[in-house]
């Protein structure tokens, strides 16, 4: 049977693999779900995998953690950007910084 290639992943209904999950966790074969289903056993190991981390079953990170953490280092970099502009600003009216004009320095040679 020749594939056609694809572009991009295919992605399944969550409907799909919490039902798939459930069955797995209940003790089904993965074996069996992938023929049934139509899906690969190697995504059902991982979805499998992934659940029993989720119920706290094996260690690791559960799925919906790494959106509040991917959230939480956005937020740190946009606080260090501004906190970079903040002192930035105060140094340049502090008269600590030297304002240059554009162009350079020779133009102003006498």
């Amino acid at each position: 049977m020749i594939r056609p290639e694809v572009d991009m992943a295919f992605t399944y209904s969550t409907a799909l693999r919490e039902a798939a999950c459930e069955r797995l966790l209940a003790g089904e074969r993965p074996e069996d779900l992938a023929k049934e289903l139509g899906v690969s056993m190697a995504t059902l190991y991982r979805w499998k995998r992934q659940a029993l981390i989720d119920v706290g079953r094996k260690p690791g990170i559960k799925s919906y953690e790494p959106d509040e953490l991917a959230r939480a280092r956005k937020r740190i970099k946009e606080l260090e950007a501004e906190l970079e502009l903040v002192k930035a600003a105060s140094a340049l009216f502090n008269g600590e910084e030297v304002i240059r004009p554009k162009g350079s320095a020779r133009s102003f040679e006498i």
